[in-house]
């Protein structure tokens, strides 16, 4: 069964005419992947340790076969953050190229729309209409629960 990409469910949101129909989509697609996603971008206890912008990287070629999708790297992008808690030795010993490395690992290796919503994502910019902190907080409450006004 071939799942949606994140950029598949966000263009969905993005075209959806009014804010119910924002939300219901989001719910429909509701994962701890998305959820996940959505507190990287918006949750602004988390800062991200990579630079603003692209880095030179190669989009993965469509037509392979070989992608991997970005809901499955979701739990590598701690390293490239820190907050709301301490730094665990990981991150603290992770060197800033080898972070940026990784990041580009992760960029080539998922659908080249999503490895956009990556970069929106680390910019806290995703640009599909509608698309906001205030719609994911009806949506999903227990996001961001816990996050400073």
């Amino acid at each position: 069964m071939r799942h949606n990409t994140f950029h598949e469910i966000f263009q969905q949101v993005s075209d959806a005419p009014i804010k119910a129909d924002k939300i219901a989509i989001l719910k429909k697609h509701e994962s701890a992947a998305l959820k996940a996603l959505l507190a990287y971008t918006y949750d602004p206890r988390i800062d991200w340790m990579l630079p603003k912008g692209a880095p030179p990287y190669t989009p993965l070629d469509e037509r392979l076969d070989q992608q991997t999708r970005l809901a499955q790297q979701i739990r590598k992008l701690y390293l490239f953050t820190a907050g709301p808690g301490p730094l665990n030795e990981t991150q603290k010993n992770l060197k800033p190229i080898r972070r940026e490395q990784l990041f580009v690992q992760i960029l080539e290796g998922v659908d080249p729309n999503d490895a956009k919503v990556l970069l929106m994502m680390k910019d806290r910019k995703l640009l599909y209409k509608g698309l906001t902190r205030n719609l994911v907080a009806e949506t999903f409450p227990d996001v961001v629960e816990g996050w400073p006004e």
